[in-house]
């Protein structure tokens, strides 16, 4: 699977291209239920299980919130943040840097390190493009402050939630240990 995603097979039909690095993970699937490797009955409960833990929950919240991202890409809102905030530090990258890195942790304490990486990455690739300077320091400081910042409480990464389920940790005594 890692070949076919480092490669990136695209399906040619007519002049449409379309990415095909889905097929290899779907059939994976499949074949873990034409093997009998999971039960259908034992999928269909875990998908409707009604529980923090509920794949399908925790799938809609990141199509929603990519939605939204979307979105907001389309009304230019992004862009027009971008704009307004390199007009508002005149151009300085140490302070858009501190002031970006101050955001994205705040943030990602509150709501979750998936949400935080999905709305900020285009603002990102926004503001660089009209600062007219490099994206990747403030893309690896989205990323590095996003994972570290969802550590403090456990909502703040779906891998969190699901540990502190399974191993009975409340939130409070979560947080204590972080």
């Amino acid at each position: 699977m890692i070949i076919f995603i480092l490669k990136k097979p695209v399906i040619r039909i007519g002049n449409k291209h379309f990415d095909s690095f889905w097929i290899i993970s779907s059939l994976g699937a499949l074949l873990i239920l034409i093997l009998g490797l999971l039960p259908i009955k034992v999928l269909v409960t875990n998908l409707l299980t009604n529980n923090s833990l509920n794949p399908l929950k925790i799938l809609v919240l990141f199509i929603s919130v990519s939605l939204i991202s979307i979105i907001l890409d389309e009304c230019n809102f992004f862009n027009y943040i971008a704009v307004k905030a390199v007009s508002l530090v005149k151009g300085s990258q140490y302070k858009l840097f501190f002031i970006l890195y101050a955001i994205i942790a705040i943030l990602t304490v509150f709501t979750s390190n998936d949400i935080i990486i999905i709305t900020f990455t285009l603002f990102i690739c926004y503001f660089t493009r009209a600062a007219k300077i490099n994206p990747i320091p403030y893309l690896v400081m989205e990323f590095v402050v996003a994972n570290t910042y969802s550590m403090m409480l456990y909502i703040g990464n779906p891998t969190n939630i699901y540990l502190a389920s399974v191993f009975n940790i409340d939130f409070l005594e979560y947080f204590k240990i972080m």
